[in-house]
């Protein structure tokens, strides 16, 4: 009997007793995502037929009945394996999309959505690629030399904008407002979920409203106005600049504008293709809304009418229209460097400030949530970015740790705004609770069949390495040293006394493009213990943080182990840095 992806996401959370290792991986992303022995696949096919079954009404399942009337697509893509992205995709088209008389009638990995937020990222990305590093840490006032005079003596009603830089705007902690444009009437009596008919905002208890009444000149009422008009329309901050975090559209409808003032380019559009779309060859993506129907392509979610709504300056925000197939381009040149250099790219993948969620952070456009593994322990970084507005949502997520990415893009015209963002959260739970674990199985898998063994000095049979592969849940679970003798003498005992461990486990750290030999580091495993408090509880758990390779002999380090690699992944020598260049040939 199959079991549903739905028990993994809903499991215990009560995890193991598993003490802080290193961040990154637990061992070298898998490979193999796509045959019929990857753990991957098989739980892939799992969410698919769980999906199929309900939505062909042969299995109802209650917990996913919020996707009756929804269309959505769902696609994974790995760095390592390139048919991932081809053939990991589920796609359902609801009963609208399937009746309407405008765009695709059936989705697939081609058809074009429109991703709302998700575009945030991207505009990131774009700036990342289009601008010097200096230019994201010069204050607006440099920026539009014409902003310089506008109020600023009151900081609790004045944003300072000699303080706001492009890099606040893109890590969502600038203090601004989430959105700057004056809403109307009708936008006020839909907001409030009234009726779709304007109200009279004194009838809820709001003062009667005048441009003048409002102390500041309002000059940008729609989305084709200039930045310096746009940045004069916004008037009073949430918090200072750095202090907190705070989601806004303003922050991105702005670093557009930086980005098109600094390049030249005074289209977003101009700047998306040129640094992203063009480059990734991306065909099917634009920030420029069709103009005419019958929207041949495009998946058209609720009003034809309003579809075709041209963002103007705001697409920056949240403008962009993709596809599943070029959101796999999208992120596995994030995950490969494809565009930006290496160190840049892990620069970008680093959070930028912490909200009040232990398990939630934020980067350069990136919301980061926080995975911990119920069998490990570990945590895994997932770098994604949510889009939700109109009739659309989506997620993009990609997770270095294991160089693989998956993407939601979900649409309805008949499903209400709060059923719609219901869809996409869920589906973006059923793959990451059910695809994770899959990947950390996968993971562990083919290290274990590519570097577990016992390896051989030549010809000395008094210098050995043995590592074997833990799998018991919460004991130091990975690649572990069981023996290392050189030259007759116990050197394992040597390290575990310096680590004050009885286990050390490697953890990949580095690898050369060039040679593709990988580097690892043993991280000690440490018992759990009782603590005071906080401050002994760090000190006493995060060795791995403390010690950080801190004995080095001949200028080695201890803990640092090497390996070459053959074209299959498996290692065929190890070469402990601290023996200098000593290797151990792996048996057969």
């Amino acid at each position: 009997m199959r079991s549903s992806p739905l028990s993994v996401a809903v499991a215990s959370l009560c995890l193991p007793a598993v003490l802080a290792r290193v961040l990154g991986p637990l061992n070298p992303a898998p490979v193999d995502l796509t045959s019929d022995d990857s753990c991957v696949r098989s739980k892939w096919e799992n969410i698919t037929s769980t999906l199929e079954d309900h939505l062909t009404n042969t299995e109802h399942n209650e917990a996913l009945s919020v996707l009756d009337s929804i269309t959505f697509s769902l696609g994974l893509f790995s760095v390592h394996d390139p048919k991932a992205a081809g053939s990991l995709q589920y796609h359902h088209t609801g009963p609208d999309i399937k009746n309407s008389s405008f765009g695709v009638n059936k989705v697939d990995g081609n058809s074009i959505y429109r991703v709302a937020s998700m575009t945030k990222v991207v505009t990131v990305y774009a700036g990342l690629l289009l601008l010097n590093p200096s230019d994201w840490h010069k204050p607006l006032t440099d920026i539009f030399p014409e902003i310089a005079s506008l109020p600023k003596d009151d900081p609790v009603h004045h944003i300072q904008w000699d303080t706001i830089t492009p890099f606040s705007l893109s890590s969502q902690i600038s203090g601004v407002p989430a959105n700057a444009r004056p809403f109307d009437a009708g936008e006020l009596s839909t907001a409030l979920y009234l009726s779709d008919d304007p109200v009279d905002p004194t009838t809820l208890g709001l003062p009667p409203l005048t441009l003048d009444s409002t102390g500041i000149n309002v000059p940008c009422q729609d989305a084709n106005c200039s930045g310096v008009q746009y940045l004069e329309g916004i008037q009073s901050p949430t918090f200072p600049v750095f202090q907190s975090p705070g989601y806004a559209n303003t922050n991105f409808i702005l670093l557009g504008r930086v980005i098109s003032k600094l390049t030249g380019l005074p289209t977003n559009e101009e700047w998306f293709q040129k640094a992203v779309f063009g480059p990734l060859d991306m065909a099917n993506t634009s920030s420029l809304s069709p103009t005419k129907p019958p929207y041949a392509g495009y998946v058209v979610g609720g009003d034809p009418e309003t579809f075709a709504f041209q963002g103007g300056i705001t697409t920056s925000s949240g403008g962009v229209f993709t596809t599943t197939n070029d959101i796999a381009k999208l992120g596995i040149s994030m995950l490969n460097s494809t565009l930006l250099p290496v160190d840049q790219t892990r620069k970008w993948m680093k959070p930028t400030s912490f909200t009040a969620s232990f398990d939630f952070a934020l980067g350069m456009g990136w919301e980061i949530y926080r995975y911990t593994d119920k069998v490990t322990g570990h945590v895994t970084d997932l770098y994604t970015k949510l889009g939700d507005a109109g009739n659309y949502a989506s997620y993009l997520v990609v997770v270095p740790d294991y160089d693989f990415g998956f993407s939601v893009i979900v649409t309805s015209g008949i499903a209400t705004a709060t059923e719609r963002s219901a869809a996409a959260h869920l589906l973006a739970d059923l793959i990451s609770e059910t695809i994770l674990p899959a990947l950390r199985d996968q993971a562990a898998k083919e290290t274990k069949r590519n570097y577990e063994g016992t390896y051989v000095s030549a010809g000395q049979n008094t210098s050995t390495l043995t590592l074997a592969y833990n799998q018991t849940a919460g004991d130091g679970y990975g690649l572990t040293i069981t023996s290392l003798i050189n030259n007759g003498k116990n050197l394992l005992r040597f390290l575990q006394a310096t680590q004050g461990t009885n286990q050390l486990v490697l953890a990949p750290s580095m690898i050369d493009p060039k040679t593709k030999q990988r580097g690892f580091v043993a991280t000690p495993v440490i018992p759990v213990g009782e603590y005071t408090g906080l401050f002994s509880k760090m000190f006493a758990t995060n060795s791995d943080w403390l010690n950080n390779n801190g004995l080095t002999y001949g200028g080695q380090a201890l803990d640092t182990f090497y390996f070459n690699v053959a074209d299959d992944g498996s290692a065929v020598a190890a070469l402990p840095a601290v023996l200098r260049g000593k290797s151990f040939k792996k048996s057969a």
